[in-house]
C-alpha cells in the first residue's frame, strides 16, 4: 500500500500547475501590446471627435439657411438685426448649443441672406469651414452650402446659389 500512495504522490506532483502567477516578461508582453492598440485608437478617437464638431457647424449653416428661408416665405424679408444673436435667437427662433462657433457673420440684403460661422480653434477641433445662404429671385428660393478643402477658420459666404469661392467644394 505503501508503494501505491508513492506512485500516486508522483503523479499529483508531476501534474501540478506550479505557476501560481504572471511573470515579469508575460506582464511586459500585454503592456506593450494595450499601448500598440492605444496609439492606434487614439488618433481614430480624435478624428471622430473633429468630425461630430464639424457636422455641428454645417447643421447650423443649414439650420439658419431653412429658417430665413421661412421667415422670407412669410414675411416677404429675410431677418435683419442688430446682431446674430437678435437675428438667430429673436427673430428665427433658434437656439444653439454651440461651443465651436465664434461667430455666424449673417449678411442680409433685399435678395439674400448668407451666413458663414467662424471656428478660431478650427486647427484643435481639426474642422472644415461651412458657410451658406439662401437666395430668392422672382418668387423662387436656392440655397447653397459651401464647404472649405482644407482645415480653416471660416469661408466666405457664397456670392449667389450656383457658386462657392475659390478652395471651396459645393454640399
Amino acid at each position: 500500500m505503501n508503494q501505491k500512495f508513492k506512485i500516486r504522490l508522483f503523479f499529483r506532483l508531476l501534474f501540478v500547475n506550479k505557476n501560481n502567477g504572471f511573470t515579469l516578461i508575460e506582464l511586459l508582453v500585454v503592456t506593450i501590446i494595450l499601448g500598440i492598440l492605444a496609439a492606434i485608437a487614439l488618433p481614430n478617437y480624435l478624428k471622430q471627435t473633429g468630425k461630430a464638431r464639424e457636422v455641428e457647424i454645417k447643421h447650423a449653416v443649414g439650420t439658419i439657411n431653412r429658417a430665413q428661408q421661412a421667415y422670407h416665405w412669410e414675411r416677404r424679408v429675410f431677418a435683419q438685426g442688430a446682431n446674430d444673436t437678435e437675428i438667430i435667437e429673436e427673430l428665427l427662433g433658434l437656439n444653439f448649443d454651440n461651443r465651436y462657433i465664434d461667430a455666424y457673420n449673417i449678411i442680409v440684403d433685399t435678395n439674400s441672406a448668407t451666413v458663414a460661422p467662424s471656428n478660431t480653434q478650427y486647427q484643435e477641433d481639426g474642422t472644415r469651414a461651412y458657410s451658406g445662404g439662401v437666395f430668392v429671385l422672382s418668387g423662387n428660393y436656392s440655397t447653397i452650402v459651401c464647404q472649405s478643402f482644407d482645415v480653416a477658420s471660416n469661408l466666405p459666404a457664397p456670392i449667389n446659389s450656383n457658386n462657392c469661392a475659390s478652395g471651396e467644394n459645393l454640399k
